[in-house]
């Protein structure tokens, strides 16, 4: 067969490639990728992705100096707690954005062999005819970029325009505000739709497993319901009571190829003589001119030649195998960033909904989480933290599915073909495949699964119960203090007035 080549899936990232580059995010070779579209090492794409970090922490900083004036009584008014919470996450989202430009730093080599690898699956898919459709991959991009640009775009500017003087120049820095959750959106779609790659190669793998046993399941049909079946049956001397039989006879040939390339004793064939006269010598009479109906089962591919089914499961097998490979160098490569993401996502969403719950008491919470003190924009910057979030589990959970789908795939063709030489096949390959299953975590720290989920969900609800229940307590202690203080100095004044009173020198009458 002749060498055939695919087109790289990166050939769809061109919008998103542009957005990343001048933005300082990844350090790749432009020329490169237009030309080629590969993914290479810079080194004036790395100088570029250094001197972008720089400049966004001196911003960023001069924007927490800017707008920390409304914070310099913050620990002073509300409690210790409050404050702790707001200096510590006021920098996690810049540290967010830090992981994601440092690891772009130091995989730039690694990512390029990523997606080579990826065409070269695509190639091995496409000899054994299975085409797998990227049209879709620019579509599917487009749309996230989109929403990430909407979301941010609508929190900056209710934020600025609701919340922020804008009548100060000054107030221009609040644009550096939606850098980290920005750069950290785009740097998620790529892990995002690469990931989506990986759990559409296992789908057609599946597909084409399915395909066999589909094909193999209609000729059956079409064979048993088929006179000729009938007439040949009948001219056998078979009657329905010995159906089971013949279906094992028909498997004879098939076996016997199968275990005499492998030097083992093949399984003894159960004669029909003990059931009256020889049956050979009645089929060869009846059938001899023609070869026998039941050979119509063997049209499909599952039931061919054993050798060629084995060969093509084998290599679907080795693919499926390195799809693997490939999926777990995608989670090594995202490790840290996935983690700190994760953790961006639990403390944030815990700490906007208490502070949400602040501005309700009217208490003074950080500068840089004013869009607290307004729930329409808190509903949507939760909604678009959760979303990156959520969508990297579910997508992680579904993908791990369908690679563990592949053993139950192939377990169909030797049901379905019924036959002892495919079920030996199946048995050795589906333990290949138990030993090399994916799954995805964050840096081994936990598994990206919807359980995770449901648990971060529990724990975040906990987290803001204990937080209004300190807060609270810290209120009422205030507010003890405060009275105890007013009632001592109520009771200074009462009895300096009347020790006045009392002792005050009586005016003599003249």
């Amino acid at each position: 067969m002749a060498h055939q080549s695919v087109q790289s899936i990166l050939v769809h990232f061109g919008n998103l490639f542009l957005f990343c580059k001048f933005l300082g995010l990844y350090p790749h070779d432009m020329q490169a990728f237009q030309r080629s579209q590969t993914m290479r090492g810079s080194k004036v794409g790395t100088a570029f992705v250094l001197i972008t970090m720089a400049a966004v922490t001196v911003f960023y900083n001069l924007l927490i100096y800017s707008f920390s004036e409304e914070d310099r009584d913050l620990k002073a008014a509300q409690s210790t707690l409050t404050f702790v919470i707001g200096v510590f996450l006021t920098y996690i989202g810049l540290g967010m954005m830090l992981t994601d430009q440092w690891s772009a730093l130091r995989n730039q080599s690694k990512i390029g062999e990523l997606y080579e690898r990826i065409r070269n699956v695509d190639e091995n898919l496409l000899k054994e005819h299975i085409v797998v459709d990227i049209s879709d991959i620019s579509k599917r991009i487009i749309i996230m970029i989109s929403l990430a640009v909407v979301c941010e775009l609508t929190i900056l500017i209710s934020t600025y325009a609701t919340l922020v003087d804008y009548t100060e120049w000054i107030s221009i820095l609040w644009i550096f505000s939606c850098f980290p959750t920005f750069y950290n959106s785009l740097d998620k779609i790529w892990f995002a739709v690469t990931l989506s790659a990986l759990r559409k190669r296992f789908f057609v793998i599946n597909s084409a497993l399915d395909g066999m046993v589909e094909s193999h399941e209609k000729i059956k049909q079409l064979w048993a319901t088929s006179p000729s079946r009938k007439n040949s049956m009948a001219n056998m001397g078979f009657g329905t009571s010995f159906e089971y039989l013949y279906k094992e006879l028909t498997h004879m040939d098939a076996i016997k190829t199968f275990n005499s390339g492998r030097n083992k004793v093949a399984p003894i064939t159960h004669s029909m003589n003990s059931f009256g006269d020889g049956f050979e010598t009645r089929t060869k009479k009846k059938i001899s001119p023609q070869p026998p109906a039941f050979n119509m089962v063997y049209d499909s591919e599952l039931g061919g030649d054993i050798n060629k089914v084995e060969e093509k499961l084998n290599k679907l097998c080795q693919l499926h195998d390195e799809i693997c490979e490939i999926g777990k160098m995608l989670n090594e490569l995202w490790s840290y960033p996935i983690l700190v993401l994760m953790a961006y996502g639990f403390l944030i969403f815990t700490a906007q909904l208490y502070f949400l719950y602040c501005a309700t008491q009217h208490q003074v919470i950080p500068s840089l989480f004013r869009s607290a003190k307004n729930a329409m924009i808190t509903i949507i910057y939760l909604s678009y933290t959760a979303g990156k979030c959520i969508y990297l589990i579910y997508l992680s959970w579904k993908t791990s599915l369908e690679s563990k789908r592949t053993g139950i795939c192939l377990h169909k063709c030797s049901v379905v073909a019924d036959n002892n030489a495919l079920y030996e096949i199946v048995n050795h390959l589906s333990l290949k495949l138990l030993n090399h299953s994916v799954n995805f975590s964050a840096c081994g720290f936990f598994s990206l699964d919807m359980e995770t989920l449901y648990s971060v969900s529990g724990g975040i609800t906990s987290y803001l119960i204990i937080l209004i229940q300190f807060n609270l307590a810290a209120q009422q202690a205030k507010d003890a203090i405060h009275n105890n203080d007013e009632s001592a100095s109520g009771n200074t004044t009462t009895a300096l007035e009347l020790f006045v009173s009392t002792f005050k020198p009586s005016t003599v009458s003249k």
